[in-house]
């Protein structure tokens, strides 16, 4: 019909509302959540051989996403109090192979974004939230999704917003967003 083909009518709308709820400046519906993180990944510049940081207790996508485009998940421990990944241990995992943390906010909690992007921006790394079970959630005043470089979304069957299947990224960095786009 064109309605939701590639930049069709229904996607340009659903886009700009999803931007403007998150608080991001962009967003780009995508087929489901996997290839939200995969193309986030890519779009950081992310790939062969790089490691890419993740929690253990996460869906296994999180860490499918980076061995799909060929970079080195490590998995890391999560706090006991919010299950979320533990800004420490993330802290000891940072090797020069490192280009990225992939927090996940999980079980109605969120990740510790503080604590997050302080070693990231002490480590030049990427910061790509798994936004994937907190669709509306918010830290200090943002919303899931705008805090990192790029917001991962899934609109799978058992998320909080769902479409049956479907996926979303979110950033305000206009070269990711371009980065983004071209890859999607």
């Amino acid at each position: 019909s064109g309605v939701w083909s590639y930049n069709g009518p229904a996607e340009r709308r659903f886009n700009k509302a999803f931007a403007e709820y998150v608080g991001s400046r962009y967003a780009l519906s995508l087929a489901n959540g996997t290839v939200t993180l995969q193309l986030a990944l890519e779009a950081c510049g992310i790939g062969c051989g790089d490691e890419v940081i993740v929690p253990g207790l996460t869906w296994q996508a999180t860490a499918a996403a980076a061995l799909d485009i060929n970079a080195v998940p490590i998995l890391v421990d999560v706090t006991e109090d919010t299950w979320c990944i533990d800004p420490a241990a993330v802290e000891a995992a940072i090797t020069p192979q490192t280009k990225a943390i992939v927090p996940v906010h999980l079980y109605g909690c969120m990740a510790d974004m503080d604590a997050i992007l302080q070693i990231a921006e002490r480590h030049g790394l990427r910061v790509i939230e798994d936004c994937a079970h907190k669709h509306g959630g918010e830290w200090n005043g943002k919303k899931a999704g705008s805090i990192g470089d790029i917001g991962s979304f899934s609109f799978q069957l058992s998320k909080l917003m769902t479409a049956g299947e479907g996926g979303a990224l979110t950033t305000s960095d206009p070269q990711l967003w371009e980065r983004l786009d071209a890859l999607r």
